[in-house]
Protein backbone atom coordinates (compact mmCIF):
# COMPACT_ATOMS: atom_id res chain seq x y z
CA UNK A 1 0.00 0.00 0.00
CA UNK A 2 1.44 3.44 -0.79
CA UNK A 3 2.14 6.13 1.85
CA UNK A 4 -0.72 8.16 0.73
CA UNK A 5 -3.36 5.69 0.99
CA UNK A 6 -2.79 5.00 4.94
CA UNK A 7 -5.14 5.84 7.70
CA UNK A 8 -2.58 8.42 8.62
CA UNK A 9 -2.15 10.09 5.30
CA UNK A 10 -6.03 10.39 4.41
CA UNK A 11 -6.50 12.10 8.39
CA UNK A 12 -3.81 14.14 7.21
CA UNK A 13 -5.53 15.23 4.01
CA UNK A 14 -8.92 15.73 5.76
CA UNK A 15 -7.73 17.78 8.50
CA UNK A 16 -4.92 20.08 7.01
CA UNK A 17 -4.97 22.33 9.91
CA UNK A 18 -3.66 19.52 12.50
CA UNK A 19 -0.46 17.10 11.92
CA UNK A 20 -0.77 13.79 12.16
CA UNK A 21 2.58 12.30 12.99
CA UNK A 22 2.49 8.25 11.96
CA UNK A 23 4.41 6.66 14.81
CA UNK A 24 3.32 3.03 12.99
CA UNK A 25 7.00 1.06 12.34
CA UNK A 26 6.25 -2.82 11.09
CA UNK A 27 6.81 -5.00 13.65
CA UNK A 28 6.24 -3.46 16.61
CA UNK A 29 4.21 -3.57 19.22
CA UNK A 30 2.70 -1.68 22.29
CA UNK A 31 6.27 -1.67 24.09
CA UNK A 32 7.77 0.37 21.71
CA UNK A 33 4.70 2.45 20.96
CA UNK A 34 5.18 3.42 24.47
CA UNK A 35 8.87 3.94 24.34
CA UNK A 36 8.12 6.39 21.15
CA UNK A 37 5.29 7.75 23.24
CA UNK A 38 7.98 9.01 26.06
CA UNK A 39 10.17 9.81 23.26
CA UNK A 40 7.89 12.60 21.94
CA UNK A 41 6.29 13.55 25.08
CA UNK A 42 9.49 14.10 26.41
CA UNK A 43 10.41 16.47 22.89
CA UNK A 44 7.35 18.29 23.24
CA UNK A 45 6.26 17.07 19.75
CA UNK A 46 2.59 15.86 20.76
CA UNK A 47 -1.00 17.51 21.93
CA UNK A 48 -2.98 14.39 21.65
CA UNK A 49 -2.43 10.81 20.50
CA UNK A 50 -4.19 7.98 19.02
CA UNK A 51 -3.11 4.70 20.64
CA UNK A 52 -3.60 1.72 17.93
CA UNK A 53 -3.49 -1.61 19.03
CA UNK A 54 -4.24 -4.93 17.36
CA UNK A 55 -4.10 -7.90 18.57
CA UNK A 56 -1.08 -9.70 17.50
CA UNK A 57 0.87 -6.76 19.48
CA UNK A 58 -0.19 -9.09 22.68
CA UNK A 59 2.78 -11.86 21.23
CA UNK A 60 4.96 -8.74 20.52
CA UNK A 61 4.25 -7.45 24.33
CA UNK A 62 5.88 -10.38 25.65
CA UNK A 63 8.67 -12.89 24.69
CA UNK A 64 6.28 -15.28 23.02
CA UNK A 65 7.96 -18.02 21.20
CA UNK A 66 5.45 -17.54 18.33
CA UNK A 67 6.89 -14.10 17.38
CA UNK A 68 10.41 -14.75 18.50
CA UNK A 69 10.50 -17.71 15.56
CA UNK A 70 9.71 -14.70 13.39
CA UNK A 71 12.42 -12.80 14.36
CA UNK A 72 15.38 -15.68 13.18
CA UNK A 73 14.25 -14.63 9.32
CA UNK A 74 17.06 -13.19 7.55
CA UNK A 75 14.55 -9.91 7.25
CA UNK A 76 15.66 -8.96 10.53
CA UNK A 77 19.43 -9.96 10.33
CA UNK A 78 19.67 -7.33 7.70
CA UNK A 79 18.42 -5.09 9.69
CA UNK A 80 20.79 -5.63 12.61
CA UNK A 81 17.98 -5.99 15.01
CA UNK A 82 19.62 -7.87 17.98
CA UNK A 83 17.15 -6.90 20.93
CA UNK A 84 13.41 -6.40 21.27
CA UNK A 85 12.03 -4.10 24.31
CA UNK A 86 9.22 -6.74 25.91
CA UNK A 87 7.08 -6.30 29.15
CA UNK A 88 7.03 -9.00 32.45
CA UNK A 89 4.89 -8.12 35.02
CA UNK A 90 6.68 -8.27 39.14
CA UNK A 91 4.95 -9.74 41.61
CA UNK A 92 2.87 -6.61 42.16
CA UNK A 93 1.48 -6.46 39.01
CA UNK A 94 3.87 -3.41 37.54
CA UNK A 95 4.91 -3.33 34.01
CA UNK A 96 8.72 -3.58 33.90
CA UNK A 97 10.28 -3.59 30.35
CA UNK A 98 13.51 -5.61 29.33
CA UNK A 99 15.70 -6.43 26.33
CA UNK A 100 15.48 -10.37 25.22
CA UNK A 101 18.36 -11.02 21.99
CA UNK A 102 16.22 -12.01 19.36
CA UNK A 103 18.90 -14.30 18.19
CA UNK A 104 17.52 -18.08 19.68
CA UNK A 105 17.74 -20.65 17.20
CA UNK A 106 16.54 -22.69 19.76
CA UNK A 107 13.29 -21.51 19.46
CA UNK A 108 12.95 -22.76 15.82
CA UNK A 109 13.02 -26.83 16.47
CA UNK A 110 11.41 -27.29 20.38
CA UNK A 111 8.09 -26.92 21.39
CA UNK A 112 7.43 -24.40 23.96
CA UNK A 113 3.35 -24.81 23.86
CA UNK A 114 2.99 -26.85 27.05
CA UNK A 115 4.80 -23.80 28.63
CA UNK A 116 3.06 -20.77 27.35
CA UNK A 117 1.01 -18.41 29.39
CA UNK A 118 -3.25 -19.09 28.99
CA UNK A 119 -4.63 -16.39 26.59
CA UNK A 120 -5.94 -14.26 29.68
CA UNK A 121 -2.20 -13.99 31.06
CA UNK A 122 -1.43 -12.99 27.84
CA UNK A 123 -4.21 -10.33 27.60
CA UNK A 124 -3.25 -9.33 31.64
CA UNK A 125 0.19 -8.10 30.28
CA UNK A 126 -0.77 -6.12 27.28
CA UNK A 127 -3.66 -4.32 29.24
CA UNK A 128 -1.06 -3.73 31.77
CA UNK A 129 1.16 -1.77 29.40
CA UNK A 130 -2.05 0.10 28.26
CA UNK A 131 -2.58 1.21 31.82
CA UNK A 132 0.88 2.44 31.59
CA UNK A 133 0.38 3.95 28.27
CA UNK A 134 -2.60 5.90 29.87
CA UNK A 135 -0.90 7.13 32.79
CA UNK A 136 1.97 8.23 30.94
CA UNK A 137 -0.20 10.14 29.20
CA UNK A 138 -2.35 11.60 31.81
CA UNK A 139 0.17 12.76 33.52
CA UNK A 140 1.87 14.88 30.38
CA UNK A 141 -1.14 16.07 29.82
CA UNK A 142 -1.65 14.59 26.91
CA UNK A 143 -5.18 13.62 25.75
CA UNK A 144 -5.63 9.85 24.41
CA UNK A 145 -7.55 7.28 22.44
CA UNK A 146 -7.21 3.37 22.21
CA UNK A 147 -8.06 2.64 18.84
CA UNK A 148 -8.42 -1.52 18.04
CA UNK A 149 -8.08 -1.48 14.05
CA UNK A 150 -8.44 -5.50 14.01
CA UNK A 151 -11.19 -7.58 16.07
CA UNK A 152 -9.12 -11.06 15.26
CA UNK A 153 -10.04 -11.80 19.36
CA UNK A 154 -12.97 -10.53 20.11
CA UNK A 155 -12.47 -11.44 23.77
CA UNK A 156 -9.11 -9.11 24.05
CA UNK A 157 -10.94 -6.37 21.99
CA UNK A 158 -13.62 -6.84 24.74
CA UNK A 159 -11.55 -6.74 27.87
CA UNK A 160 -9.65 -3.46 26.22
CA UNK A 161 -13.12 -2.01 26.27
CA UNK A 162 -14.08 -3.13 29.64
CA UNK A 163 -10.78 -1.77 31.04
CA UNK A 164 -10.36 1.54 29.27
CA UNK A 165 -12.91 4.26 28.62
CA UNK A 166 -10.58 6.05 26.33
CA UNK A 167 -11.03 2.68 24.26
CA UNK A 168 -12.73 2.60 20.98
CA UNK A 169 -13.24 -0.53 18.60
CA UNK A 170 -12.76 0.72 14.94
CA UNK A 171 -11.91 -2.60 13.51
CA UNK A 172 -12.84 -3.93 9.90
CA UNK A 173 -13.76 -7.66 8.95
CA UNK A 174 -10.85 -9.69 8.78
CA UNK A 175 -11.93 -10.55 4.92
CA UNK A 176 -10.86 -10.45 1.27
CA UNK A 177 -12.87 -7.02 0.64
CA UNK A 178 -10.52 -5.03 3.59
CA UNK A 179 -7.30 -7.10 3.33
CA UNK A 180 -4.56 -8.13 0.82
CA UNK A 181 -6.30 -11.72 1.13
CA UNK A 182 -4.29 -14.27 -0.03
CA UNK A 183 -0.97 -13.39 -0.05
CA UNK A 184 -1.45 -10.40 2.63
CA UNK A 185 -3.29 -10.10 5.73
CA UNK A 186 -2.72 -6.39 6.18
CA UNK A 187 -5.26 -4.45 6.01
CA UNK A 188 -5.98 -2.65 2.25
CA UNK A 189 -6.69 0.41 0.86
CA UNK A 190 -11.06 0.35 1.87
CA UNK A 191 -10.05 -0.82 5.58
CA UNK A 192 -7.54 2.01 6.32
CA UNK A 193 -10.48 4.80 4.73
CA UNK A 194 -12.82 3.53 7.02
CA UNK A 195 -9.83 3.74 10.03
CA UNK A 196 -9.95 7.28 9.09
CA UNK A 197 -13.69 7.54 8.74
CA UNK A 198 -13.88 6.53 12.25
CA UNK A 199 -11.38 8.14 13.86
CA UNK A 200 -11.98 11.69 12.32
CA UNK A 201 -14.70 12.63 15.04
CA UNK A 202 -12.21 12.16 17.81
CA UNK A 203 -9.45 14.15 16.94
CA UNK A 204 -10.62 17.09 17.18
CA UNK A 205 -12.26 16.62 20.31
CA UNK A 206 -8.85 15.07 21.71
CA UNK A 207 -7.05 18.41 20.85
CA UNK A 208 -9.43 20.26 22.77
CA UNK A 209 -8.55 18.89 25.93
CA UNK A 210 -4.92 19.48 25.41
CA UNK A 211 -2.46 21.92 25.71
CA UNK A 212 -2.26 24.99 23.18
CA UNK A 213 0.11 24.43 20.79
CA UNK A 214 0.53 23.09 17.11
CA UNK A 215 -2.32 20.76 17.47
CA UNK A 216 0.12 17.36 16.78
CA UNK A 217 -1.23 13.78 16.77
Amino acid sequence: MADEETFTALLQRDMPDVRILNRGIGGHGSVQNLLQLRRDIAAGAIDAAVFSVISDHRFRNIAHPQRMRQYLSAEWYKLRVEHVPVAQLDGKGQVQIVYREIWQPALRDVNFGVFLPDDHMVNLVTLAVLELVRETARAAGIPLHFALLDSLDRDFNSAVCDRFSEALDISCPHDRQHTFQPLDNHPNMRANSLFAERLQPLIKPLLGKGPARRGDV
